[in-house]
């Protein structure tokens, strides 16, 4: 508000200027020698300049300042959005778009609040103050000729207006295809450069980008047509203002210094016309990207909790009751009437063959995806009634796929808790058994581990990202086959240093490796989404089943191997 005063002073300042012109012009004509007043009204123009300065000084603070804070406000509001969102919504949406989203339509959106805003108020305050001016200080009849071609602005904003708006989302859209293709291929760069498919991916990105001039090309050749008609509306008015208004002058109906005014009064009338064709251009971008930041702005997680309880603390004994589940994505169901119970502070175990739903059953745990009413109880509470933020303050969670952030290797194990305690840091590093590798590195628990922890080997991130997990002390911790990458004796003796820890916690332990869970206090043997075993080691075994048949295997592989 106050940068539209602002503004409208420098509108009004800058409307004086033609006429003080006029008035110079006319006052030499009638009195050459007469340079006092000419003194004056140069001194006067000297004065507006400097009241420009200061007025554009300060809307350009208030207006392109709010815009800035606009932005800022519209990606925190985006970013604490997309943390929210639950992972179905991933499992849909593409990073790169979300990239493109949090870039180029929160710009397109500060182009509306900011310059659009600017050119909005100037034009049409602009445009008003200096018709009334024109036909006040020159003639009226001049000055509606010289606007009649005015009007037809209207339809031709309009006709643009909508293609303008449909052609930028498709840029946008296409925009985004490029942004996620890129991501992807640098993501991805090893993986390229093993199968040595270089040229491959540039022939993929090549046919996007392609794609996105394309869509770019279409909205300039709208950009093409509309700009030079506005600006031709604006040239109209100049010549009918000659014509007309030099046969004023030669009959005298107005004087030179007039015609000088009516003329400056025109020429300032130029911007706001070709400013309105900008203000549109804008402003369709601004709507485009505003309905897609709408998109996720208003999506809803489908992670629902019913009637809360108040609980802060877990003790761990959990309990599913015949349950079945199906990803949003999938036809068919991962967990067809599950039923197993971990009981607070005990060892379980999760084994069976690939694709049987053991890592779904700690996604569902986490509450990262929905789930019916009384299937799962956490300390005989239904998990549908716990917030997700308590349970998930209360599972440390360790997935199959490591993710480590490009920073020190202290801060990463330190990275769910608030603030690095040193000593703890070391001490669950020795627990993941991952303390001696640390001071093998250049800087100890401070070498950067690059990113997504690049410069490690698996089995160095993945005992990182358990000690992690163990740094917040949580009473449930969810070990879903995270040390695939470290030899069987290491993963045991992991698994029991966890259990000499000094803290009571339950551990759910998923593993390919059966010699590493044999003591574990229950194993749930699992295939198609089925609990089909359960029982100790030792129990198992005995039943001749699947879990004897895949036992028995992995030991006389263990023997060959030792051969």
């Amino acid at each position: 508000m106050v940068g539209s005063v602002f503004l409208i002073v420098v509108d009004i300042l800058m409307i004086m200027v033609p006429r003080i012109t006029g008035i110079v012009i006319d006052t030499l004509r009638a009195a050459p020698d007469d340079l006092s007043t000419v003194r004056v009204l140069l001194l006067g123009i000297v004065g507006i300049a400097f009241g420009l300065f200061f007025s554009r000084f300060f809307w350009r603070v208030f207006i392109m300042g709010a815009a800035r804070r606009f932005e800022y406000f519209s990606k925190e509001v985006l970013f604490d959005k997309l943390l929210s969102l639950p992972a179905s919504y991933y499992d849909r949406t593409r990073v790169g778009d979300l990239m493109a989203r949090f870039t180029n339509d929160v710009n397109a959106m500060r182009m509306a609040f900011g310059p659009a805003i600017v050119m909005m108020v100037d034009g049409f305050f602009l445009t008003a103050i200096t018709i009334i001016a024109m036909g006040s200080f020159v003639n009226w009849n001049l000055t509606l000729l010289s606007v009649a071609p005015l009007p037809a602005l209207a339809f031709v904003a309009t006709f643009f207006g909508r293609m303008i708006h449909r052609r930028f989302r498709a840029v946008q859209e296409a925009f985004s295809d490029v942004t996620d293709t890129a991501e992807e291929s640098i993501a991805g760069v090893r993986v390229v450069k093993s199968y040595g498919i270089e040229q491959l991916r540039s022939k993929t990105m090549e046919g996007i980008s392609n794609n996105y001039v394309a869509k770019n090309i279409a909205l300039v050749k709208i950009w093409g047509m509309f700009f030079p008609m506005i600006q031709g509306l604006a040239m109209l008015g100049v010549v009918i203002a000659i014509f007309f208004g030099g046969r004023m002058v030669i009959l005298g109906s107005i004087t030179l210094g007039e015609f000088v005014t009516f003329v400056g009064y025109l020429g300032m009338l130029i911007w706001p016309i070709a400013a309105f064709g900008w203000v549109l251009n804008i402003i369709q971008r601004g709507r485009a990207s505003y309905r897609r930041l709408k998109e996720i702005i208003e999506e809803k997680s489908d992670v629902k909790t019913v009637n809360p309880v108040k609980i802060r603390k877990l003790r761990g004994h959990i309990v599913f009751d015949n349950l079945t589940f199906t990803y949003p994505t999938a036809r068919e169901s991962s967990l067809m009437d599950v039923s197993l119970e971990i009981k607070a502070g005990s060892k379980v175990a999760l084994v069976g063959t690939t694709g049987s739903g053991k890592s779904t059953i700690g996604k569902l745990l986490g509450r990262v995806y929905p789930v019916l009413e009384g299937k799962i109880m956490i300390d005989g509470i239904d998990i549908t009634r716990l917030d997700p933020e308590i349970i998930r303050d209360n599972i440390a969670y360790v997935p199959q796929e490591t993710f480590l952030f490009s920073d020190t290797v202290r801060n990463n194990i330190a990275f769910a808790v608030d603030g690095v305690d040193k000593e703890k840091v070391e001490k669950y590093a020795k627990i993941a058994a991952v303390h001696n590798d640390i001071k093998g590195f250049s800087k100890g628990y401070d070498t950067i581990v690059g990113e997504r922890g690049v410069t490690l080997s698996g089995g160095q991130k993945q005992r990182i990202a358990i000690a992690r997990a163990l740094m917040k002390e949580a009473p449930v911790i969810f070990l879903d086959d995270c040390l695939s990458a470290v030899d069987t004796e290491t993963e045991a003796r992991i698994l029991k240093s966890l259990q000499n820890s000094g803290i009571e916690r339950t551990i759910i332990v998923i593993s390919h490796r059966l010699k590493a869970v044999v003591d574990s206090d229950v194993i749930y043997v699992m295939h198609d989404g089925k609990v089909l075993e359960q029982g100790t080691h030792s129990e198992l075994l005995e039943n001749y089943g699947l879990y004897r048949k895949m036992y028995e295997r992995q030991m006389l592989e263990e023997k060959l191997e030792g051969e």
